[in-house]
Order: structure tokens, then C-alpha cells, then sequence
């Protein structure tokens, strides 16, 4: 079975949550969301609701948070840590995300920024999964600066 099609996990006590990786311009697409203590840019995306398929996940989530429409994915990796905002254990399942439409943060999403793997100098906050896995394998692949 392709990741795409897996489904929410029901034997896992961890928070399961579907990302996407938006390159533009050789920069990585990060985002805020609204009323969150934390300063910490995290991937788009969301949780997985019960039946749903990564897959479907992904667009739901880019289609409420950003406005955009997912034309195609690549899966990149599944990864596990504690939530930045929840501070609980995480599994994220990150596509690489080809959209479509010009982003507009939406519901919880307060804005997004374009970064690239020196996002530390420039004073940038990340979850620990985007800064530690998913950055640095978008460098390796010289997908961005």
C-alpha cells in the first residue's frame, strides 16, 4: 500500500498529522497559526480525522488553511516527536506538495513565510520536525538553499 492511501492508525496513542512541503523559489513554505503562544513556524497541514487516507488529509488541509488546491505529492518521509504546540507525541507523514493558487492563510493559519536552511540567522523559529528532518532533507536533495 502506497503511504498515500494509509489511513489513521488506530493502535497508536500519538497524534497523527499529515505535512506538506511548499517549494517556491528555492525557499520552503512555513507557517504561524493564530492565538498560539509559541513563535515556533511549523509545516502546513493538520491531523488525520478517523477514515481519512494521508492523501486526503493533505488536500483537505491545503485547501482550509491555505486556499490552494493540491495538484500532485511525493512522499518524503514519516517522522515522530513531541508537538511543538501540544507537547504531546507526534507521527507526521510530510509530502512534498505541488499547488495550485496563490496562497491566502485561512482558519487557524495567521500567516506564511517563504525560508531556506539558514532560517536560524534570520531569527526564525521552527518545529523541531521541519528543522531537524525536513529542512535539512530538502538541502541534501538541492531542492533549497
Amino acid at each position: 500500500m502506497r503511504p498515500q492511501d494509509q489511513t489513521f492508525d488506530r493502535n497508536t496513542n500519538a497524534m497523527q498529522k499529515v505535512g506538506a512541503v511548499i517549494i517556491h523559489d528555492r525557499k520552503i513554505m512555513v507557517v504561524r497559526k493564530k492565538n498560539e503562544e509559541q513563535l515556533e513556524c511549523i509545516m502546513p497541514g493538520g491531523r488525520m480525522e478517523l477514515g481519512e487516507s494521508q492523501l486526503e488529509c493533505l488536500t483537505r488541509e491545503l485547501a482550509e488553511e491555505l486556499n490552494v488546491r493540491l495538484l500532485r505529492e511525493e512522499y518524503i518521509g514519516t517522522y515522530k516527536d513531541i508537538a511543538v504546540f501540544e507537547g504531546v507525541p507526534l507521527v507526521i507523514h510530510a509530502y512534498l506538495a505541488i499547488i495550485e493558487g496563490d496562497p491566502m492563510p485561512a482558519n487557524e493559519i495567521k500567516e506564511f513565510l517563504w525560508i531556506d536552511s539558514a532560517f536560524e540567522q534570520d531569527g526564525i523559529r521552527v518545529g523541531s520536525i521541519m528543522a531537524r528532518k525536513v529542512i535539512p532533507e530538502m538541502k541534501r536533495r538541492d531542492i533549497i538553499d
